[in-house]
């Protein structure tokens, strides 16, 4: 978490009035709003020591791309002589990024939950793939298999986990890696990330954006809509309704899918990830019962090879 120091000195830092910071969330509790100058601002305070600059300047020339290609998506602001990362201390940093004007899409909602809402997401997200295969960036984004999560420190912890890892690997080689397969995705595409406002989606949070497969940038999105509603036979169907309205949307952007199939094997890669990266940042002696339950059950579903949705959707 971020102490009130801390949030007093970026804010200070870029002239705003700390007592009217709002916390909008983030992993680490870094990311909030605030008011600088009359417009309404996102900003999210990082530490020196565990972000990479190369990195997060990639993330923002990638959204800056975007948005120049006509893709809506959260616009990130060079507040101080044109640069996109403004210092703290000599501990923190911070970046900024224009509000963007909407609600997240909502499981409880139906005028935010609904086929034709899914087909727009999929429509955005087959247009980010496609203009992916033309981008040309001046920083690289991290190859997927340069992920913290995926050092040795983290799955040496769980030998059984760690094996589950190197059997993903090992098959990850065997794929294609051509344009049309491999390339920029966002990484964590999920309901919360997207708004919507006048019929229209904006898309937040490229920070896990990474080059990877796109087969498994769909997966993500399947996965945690499937966990954003209740488990049963009900679930099924609305996740093939989902799928199928998602697709529809992808295809009218992006309409080289022939990777198709590879959509439920990714699924349950998603969940062996999800897994890992909790039990690798989350501070267990802070969760519920509850938590910790489902972590056993996801544990226990991983290694018995179970599908993660219960059935296949290709």
């Amino acid at each position: 978490m971020i102490t009130e120091k801390v949030k007093k000195q970026a804010f200070a830092a870029l002239g705003c009035d700390p007592d009217q910071a709002e916390l909008l969330g983030g992993y680490n509790g870094n990311v909030f709003g605030i008011n600088r100058g009359g417009e309404e601002i996102v900003v999210k305070i990082l530490e020196n020591a565990v972000i990479n600059v190369e990195a997060l300047l990639s993330e923002l020339e990638w959204l800056e791309y975007l948005r120049s290609k006509g893709l809506s998506a959260v616009k990130p602001l060079r507040l101080e002589a044109g640069k996109f990362i403004h210092p703290v201390s000599e501990e923190y940093c911070c970046v900024a990024y224009e509000k963007a004007p909407g609600i997240p899409l909502n499981p409880n909602d139906i005028m935010s939950w609904n086929p034709n809402v899914f087909e727009q997401w999929g429509k955005v997200m087959g247009k980010m793939h496609a203009l992916a295969k033309s981008y040309d960036p001046v920083h690289i984004r991290p190859q997927w298999f340069q992920h913290n999560l995926l050092q040795d420190e983290f799955l040496h912890k769980d030998p059984l986990i760690a094996e589950k890892w190197r059997q993903y690997r090992a098959a990850f080689k065997q794929l294609s890696v051509t344009r049309d397969e491999y390339g920029l995705i966002h990484g964590d595409l999920h309901h919360s990330n997207v708004l919507l406002h006048q019929g229209n989606l904006t898309l937040l949070d490229f920070g896990d954006s990474e080059y990877h497969w796109y087969a498994y940038d769909i997966a993500i999105s399947v996965y945690h809509t499937a966990y954003a509603v209740p488990a049963g036979p009900q679930r099924d169907a609305f996740l093939q309704v989902f799928f199928n309205s998602f697709m529809n949307g992808y295809a009218q952007e992006n309409s080289h899918i022939g990777f198709i199939s590879q959509i439920d094997a990714f699924i349950d890669y998603r969940h062996l990830f999800s897994y890992t990266y909790h039990t690798a940042y989350a501070d267990l002696s802070q969760l519920k019962q509850g938590q910790m339950e489902f972590l056993g059950q996801m544990r226990s579903a991983i290694l018995n090879g179970s599908c993660c949705l219960g059935f296949a959707l290709v």
